[in-house]
C-alpha cells in the first residue's frame, strides 16, 4: 500500500489512533498519512543506535504495519500529549521487548502492507550522521525536517493550483531574509510584477507559511494551547539548540 494519498483535515491524533484501533477504516488514510510523514526518525533513530541498514529498515516496516493493524496501540496509551513523544516512546518500547525477539528466520515472512522509500530514509541517516550526536537529537532534527517539509509540499500545491508555481519557488528562498529595496527591485524584474505586487507576494507566503505551519503541527498534538511551545521547540531543533 503506497502511502501517498491526501492530506488529512486537521484533527487531534490521539483520535485518529483509536479510530484506527477500533478498526474504524475511515481512519486508515488519516494514520497512514501520519505515517508517511513521519517514518524517517523512527528509522533514523534505529540506525544512530547501532541497527545496520537491512535491521533498521525490518524493525521501521515492522513497527508500523504492527500501528496500522491496531496491533501495538494496545500497548501504550498516548493519553494526552503530543505525538511525538508517544511515538517515540513507543519505538523504544518495541525496540527492546518486541524487535530484539525477532529472529532472521522470520524476515521477510509477511506480506508488506506498507510502501516505504528506504532509499531515501537511508540518504536523510547519512546526511545528517556526523551532525547528530545522539539517537534523541537525530530523531528530533529528522522529526522537524519532515515536518517542515510538509508544510512546504501544502503550499507548492496552493500556488500550482493557481498556476503561480515560479512565484512560490521565487519567494519561499526569502521567507525569512530580510528585503530592501534593491531585492524588491530585482524580483520585480523577475517575476514581471511591480513593486508592490512583490511585496504583497512575499508578506502572504509568509503568512500562508506561518499558518500551515500551525495546521501541520496542530495535527500532532492533543491540546491545541501547546502549540507555541511546539512550535518553538521545533525552531530550537532547527537552530540547532
Amino acid at each position: 500500500m503506497a502511502l501517498d494519498g491526501p492530506t488529512f483535515a486537521t484533527t487531534q491524533w490521539t483520535l485518529v489512533w483509536q479510530a484506527a484501533k477500533d478498526q474504524d477504516d475511515t481512519a486508515r488514510p488519516a494514520l497512514e498519512e501520519i505515517i508517511r510523514r513521519y517514518w524517517e526518525p523512527l528509522y533514523t533513530f534505529a540506525r544512530r543506535r547501532g541497527m545496520s541498514r537491512e535491521d533498521a529498515e525490518d524493525a521501521t516496516q515492522e513497527f508500523l504495519e504492527g500501528i496500522v493493524r491496531g496491533e501495538l496501540l494496545n500497548a501504550a496509551d498516548p493519553a494526552k500529549g503530543k505525538f511525538r513523544a508517544y511515538l517515540l516512546t513507543a519505538w523504544r518500547r518495541f525496540l527492546i521487548d518486541q524487535y530484539r525477539k525477532e529472529t532472521a528466520l522470520a524476515r521477510g515472512g509477511r506480506e508488506r502492507i506498507l510502501s516505504l522509500d528506504f532509499g531515501r530514509g537511508e540518504k536523510r541517516w547519512l546526511d545528517v550522521e556526523a551532525s547528530a550526536p545522539d539517537a534523541d537529537r537525530i530523531f528530533s532534527l529528522i522529526w522537524a525536517n519532515n515536518l517542515l517539509d510538509e508544510v512546504r509540499r501544502r503550499l507548492h500545491k496552493i500556488y500550482a493550483d493557481r498556476d503561480r508555481n515560479h512565484v512560490y519557488e521565487t519567494l519561499l528562498p526569502l521567507l525569512t531574509v530580510p528585503m530592501d529595496a534593491a531585492r524588491y527591485e530585482s524580483l520585480a524584474t523577475e517575476l514581471t510584477l511591480s513593486c508592490s505586487a512583490v511585496k504583497v507576494a512575499l508578506h502572504r507566503l509568509r503568512q500562508r507559511f506561518g499558518e500551515t505551519l500551525r495546521d501541520v503541527v496542530l495535527e500532532t498534538l492533543d491540546d491545541p494551547e501547546e502549540i507555541d511551545a511546539e512550535i518553538g521547540e521545533l525552531l530550537a531543533i532547527m537552530a540547532g539548540k
